[in-house]
C-alpha cells in the first residue's frame, strides 16, 4: 500500500496530464459531433399530423357515440321482432287448431266459420 502512494506521489504529473488529455478528448468528441436535430419541415409536418389526429379521434368518438344510440335502437327492433315471432306462432297454432276442427263441422257451422273468418 505505501509502495503504491509513493509510486503515485511521483507519477501524479503524469496521472494528472493522463486524466486532463482525456477529459479534453472527450471533450472535443462532444463537441465535433452533430447533435440530432428535427428539420424544420419536418416537424412542421409531425406537428400537423398531430393536429389531424386529435380531430380523427373527435370524431371518432362522435361516431362512437352515434353506434350506441343505432344499438339501443337495434335492441329495441329485435325485441319486438321475438314478439312478433311468439304471437305469429300462437296465431299459427290457432288457425292449425282451427283447421282440424273443420273436418268435423256441419253445414251450418261451416258456413259461420267462413264467414267469420273472410267477413262476407
Amino acid at each position: 500500500m505505501n509502495q503504491l502512494i509513493l509510486m503515485v506521489k511521483k507519477n501524479y504529473k503524469t496521472i494528472l496530464i493522463v486524466i486532463g488529455s482525456l477529459l479534453l478528448l472527450y471533450g472535443i468528441i462532444w463537441i465535433a459531433t452533430r447533435k440530432p436535430q428535427m428539420p424544420a419541415d419536418i416537424k412542421a409536418t409531425l406537428d400537423s399530423l398531430t393536429n389531424a389526429n386529435k380531430v380523427l379521434i373527435e370524431h371518432q368518438k362522435q361516431i362512437d357515440s352515434t353506434i350506441r344510440v343505432y344499438e339501443a335502437e337495434v335492441k329495441q327492433v329485435d325485441y319486438q321482432i321475438d314478439n312478433i315471432k311468439e304471437k305469429t306462432t300462437i296465431i299459427k297454432e290457432y288457425y292449425h287448431e282451427q283447421s282440424q276442427q273443420v273436418n268435423n263441422y256441419t253445414p251450418t257451422e261451416l258456413d259461420s266459420f267462413f264467414k267469420a273468418r273472410y267477413n262476407y
